[in-house]
């Protein structure tokens, strides 16, 4: 179960990643978001909360960081751990956004349904948000 989307944006790679590790602020470009917070710098293995627009509070941690380049999340759900991994790239001098989303374990498809596809929809909206913010 999972899913990919990229788009184009003329923000630098710096910006963009400035603003993926401000876990503070990624309700500004995260619609489904309450609230966000981490507990240390932004770098692997470090935990932090996820407090949803819907849904119960849920504790995430970042299982891999390469700083201006990619981040992985993980997120701990009954019997499955939802991955969400963002990634830098370069195209004719405009910075490429993608976003990852993917979920395993025995309760995958589950999941899938219930979070997956939903977090599948949102996303083309919430990276359009994102890229403007970036660009200004």
């Amino acid at each position: 179960m999972q899913n990919s989307y990229s788009i184009l944006t003329s923000a630098s790679p710096e910006k963009v990643w400035q603003m993926w590790s401000d876990v503070k602020n990624w309700k500004s470009w995260d619609s489904t978001l309450k609230d966000s917070s981490i507990n240390g710098d932004f770098t692997t293995d470090v935990q932090g909360t996820l407090i949803p627009e819907r849904g119960p509070k849920a504790n995430f941690e970042i299982s891999s960081c390469q700083p201006n380049f990619s981040y992985t999340v993980k997120t701990h759900l009954p019997f499955a751990e939802m991955y969400i991994k963002r990634l830098i790239g370069y195209n004719n001098h405009k910075t490429i956004i993608k976003n990852e989303v993917w979920i395993e374990g025995p309760l995958s498809s589950f999941w899938w349904r219930l979070v997956g596809k939903r977090y599948q929809q949102m996303l083309p909206q919430m990276m359009e948000k994102f890229r403007i913010l970036a660009e200004h």
